[in-house]
C-alpha cells in the first residue's frame, strides 16, 4: 500500500499544471535567440522575455542549452516543410527556386528595418561547436532538406533536369547552397527590398535552358 508520504512526493515532482502555451513559448524563444544570439542571452533574460520565471522555464524545458536545442529542432522541422512546399508550388525548377528563395527572403527579414536572418544559419551554426544536439540537428536538417528536394525533382521535374544535364541530386545541392547563401546575406542586415532583389538574382543561377 502506498503511503501518504509517497503520494506527496509524487505531487511535488509533478508540480503545478503548466498555465502557459508551450508552443507559444518556443516561438517567442526562437525570436529572442534570433535577435540577441545564443551566447549573449542569459537564461534570466530569456525567461523575462517569455514572461516566465527562470524556475518555470527550467521545469518546462531544462537548462538553456536544452531549451535552445528544442527551439532549433522545432524550427528545423517547420522550415524544411515550408521550403519544400514553396519549391513544389513552382511551375518547374526555375520557378520553384524563385518561390523558395523569395519566401526565404521574407522569412529572414522584417517589413521595416534591417533583416535578422535565419535562426539555423545565423544563430545555431555559430553555437553548434559546443552543443552536440544543435550540431546534429543542423546536419540532419541539411541532409533531410537535400533529400526532400531531390525527391521532388526526381518525381516532378526529372525530364527538365535531364535536358539541362543535371541530376536531381545536383539540383537539390544547388538549391540548398543558394538558400544558405541568402541566409548569410540576410544576417548582414540588408533591407527586405534588397534581400528580395538578391533572392531574385540567385534564382537566376538555378535557371535551366
Amino acid at each position: 500500500m502506498r503511503s501518504r508520504t509517497n503520494d506527496f512526493r509524487t505531487l511535488v515532482r509533478r508540480g503545478r499544471p503548466r498555465t502557459f502555451d508551450e508552443e507559444g513559448v518556443l516561438r517567442n524563444a526562437r525570436q529572442f535567440f534570433l535577435e540577441h544570439g545564443y551566447e549573449a542571452s542569459s537564461y534570466e533574460q530569456v525567461g523575462a522575455a517569455m514572461g516566465l520565471s527562470k524556475p518555470s522555464l527550467y521545469n518546462a524545458f531544462g537548462d538553456k542549452p536544452a531549451l535552445f536545442e528544442r527551439v532549433v529542432a522545432t524550427h528545423a522541422s517547420e522550415a524544411r516543410e515550408r521550403i519544400v512546399a514553396s519549391f513544389e508550388a513552382g511551375d518547374g525548377i526555375t520557378d520553384g527556386a524563385r518561390r523558395l528563395l523569395l519566401g526565404a527572403a521574407d522569412a529572414y527579414s522584417k517589413p521595416d528595418g534591417p533583416s535578422i536572418g535565419c535562426l539555423l544559419v545565423g544563430t545555431a551554426l555559430p553555437a553548434c561547436a559546443g552543443l552536440d544536439g544543435v550540431r546534429r540537428t543542423l546536419a540532419d536538417f541539411t541532409v533531410g532538406l537535400e533529400a526532400a528536394l531531390e525527391q521532388v525533382v526526381a518525381t516532378h521535374h526529372a525530364a527538365e533536369a535531364k535536358r539541362a544535364g543535371r541530376s536531381p541530386r545536383e539540383v537539390a545541392l544547388l538549391l540548398v547552397s543558394l538558400l544558405y547563401s541568402l541566409a548569410v546575406r540576410a544576417r548582414t542586415g540588408v533591407s527586405r527590398r534588397r534581400l528580395r532583389a538578391i533572392a531574385d538574382e540567385l534564382a537566376g543561377v538555378a535557371r535551366l535552358p
